[in-house]
């Protein structure tokens, strides 16, 4: 180390486990070769930080604490180390350590591995760390959104510090919490009854009821009213799978309020009916949604599907208060829609074969493996020199968004319903309405259709499996 005048040297040893400390790792045997290495290079050492006891993967280690506030106060020059493996397990963490030395003016020494940031390769090594922790930031990424994937289709609640009121979670596991679970089932039959979230609240307030968070609040009550997990289930990234706790309120529960929610002006008289298509429509001329209206006031029985920037009434829904799109009457409505499912009975679905589905989805897995090839062999030219650090990131980017994109197309495959089962979707359908089960029409006609769009007389219907 030629480059930079070095007087003062902190030396930084680890051990986390005994099986290290006989594989030639222990504290003492470290202290004796960084202090006869410093007194070789004639640098006097100023301090010597241990941490006995602690994990590479863990930040939060006393000495190593001490060690970075004496470079930050610029009590030091440089900080020497066995391995790099002593300074941290993580490539991420370990270059975080290193660039904040660097900023402080602290010269960073591996005596194993030749690593010395005051000499230019030392500082190459630096970039070619910055690349690798980038790398080790995404595929971090991609294996937490991959567990947090895997967890919800096993039914699993992904946890991660928020317990929902009503359960209390160990274990990996949601368990019921009686106290809390009678308030939640109190929420959805006051709401369904016509309660607004701020009446809720303050019967739930007067009442003196409280949660693990304190008490109750109109957003809470608003938030909690629309969560599948009561009804038993778990949700990632807008889909719902079913889950292995024990629900607090039945589905036929959870579908009332939803009835409720997505045309709660249409409960306030006994003369109007749920609205079967309300959450599903959408104006084909300026995207707003479509809600129940009516002629006459609220006691009028002619009831019409209406967009929401014609009505109105809620200005947050409204997208264009110019727009013109017609209403339909509620009844034409729903027979017209209940009329195209009837017909999938009789015609062959558009949905791929579980053979078409895997053939794709193994094109993508395969390009996604192309994809990582073409990064390591960047790499491997970057370390062989033939090209600079800025090159080299402007050839990632685009591999990174392909890989990207290639993730959200398999994602997506995979979630498509196969034919067997949109069949079944189907004759279950059939038979919920032979048998006047408009509860559970409500539900099916939510699992066939993704949306529904209006514009005057044409009604196009977006399925679920198209």
């Amino acid at each position: 180390m030629k480059n930079k005048l070095i007087e003062r040297v902190a030396c930084y040893v680890r051990v986390s486990t005994d099986t290290q400390a006989e594989q030639g790792y222990s504290i003492d045997e470290q202290i004796e070769r960084l202090t006869a290495y410093c007194k070789a290079m004639d640098w006097r050492i100023v301090k010597i930080y241990t941490d006995a006891g602690y994990s590479g993967g863990n930040m939060n280690r006393p000495a190593l604490t001490d060690l970075i506030e004496a470079a930050q106060s610029h009590l030091i020059d440089a900080v020497v180390v066995y391995k790099l493996d002593r300074l941290s397990r993580s490539q991420r963490d370990t270059l975080t350590i290193i660039e904040g030395f660097l900023d402080n003016g602290v010269d960073f020494v591996s005596m194993t591995e030749n690593f010395d940031t005051s000499t230019p390769f030392g500082k190459a090594t630096i970039g070619i760390l910055s690349v690798f922790a980038q790398l080790e930031r995404e595929q971090i990424k991609e294996r937490c959104s991959l567990g947090r994937a895997g967890r919800a289709k096993e039914g699993k609640y992904r946890g991660g510090g928020y317990v929902p009121i009503g359960y209390d979670y160990a274990n990996g596991s949601l368990t019921v919490n009686e106290t809390e679970a009678a308030q939640i089932r109190e929420l959805h039959r006051l709401y369904q009854q016509g309660e607004s979230f701020r009446s809720i609240a303050k019967i739930f307030n007067e009442r003196g009821y409280t949660h693990k968070y304190g008490s109750w609040e109109v957003y809470r009550i608003a938030r909690l009213i629309k969560n599948p997990l009561y009804a038993g289930y778990v949700t990632y990234k807008g889909e719902v799978f079913k889950g292995e706790h024990e629900p607090i309120i039945s589905e036929e529960c959870f579908q009332r309020t939803m009835s409720v929610y997505e045309g709660k002006d249409t409960l306030k008289s006994p003369h109007i009916g749920r609205s079967m298509l309300g959450g599903l429509l959408f104006c084909g001329r300026c995207g707003a949604r479509y809600g129940i209206s009516r002629n006459g006031g609220h006691n009028s029985r002619y009831q019409y599907y209406c967009c929401h920037s014609r009505r109105k009434i809620s200005p947050h829904m409204v997208k264009d208060p110019n727009c013109k799109n017609k209403n339909w009457k509620k009844e034409e409505l729903e027979e017209l829609v209940l009329g195209e499912i009837k017909k999938l009975q009789n015609e062959p679905l558009n949905v791929p074969d579980q053979s078409e589905q895997d053939d794709r989805r193994d094109h993508i897995m395969a390009e996604i493996e192309k994809t990582d090839r073409q990064k390591s062999r960047l790499m491997d030219l970057y370390g062989a020199g033939l090209f600079e650090m800025d090159e080299l990131e402007a050839k990632i980017r685009p591999l990174n968004d392909q890989k990207e994109r290639l993730a959200a197309e398999l994602e997506r495959i995979q979630a498509e319903p196969t034919k067997k089962n949109a069949t079944a979707l189907v004759e279950t359908f059939a038979d919920a309405l032979e048998q006047g089960d408009t509860e559970q029409v409500r539900i099916l006609v939510r699992a066939l259709i993704h949306k529904i769009v209006i514009d005057d007389e044409n009604v196009d219907i977006y399925w679920t499996f198209g």
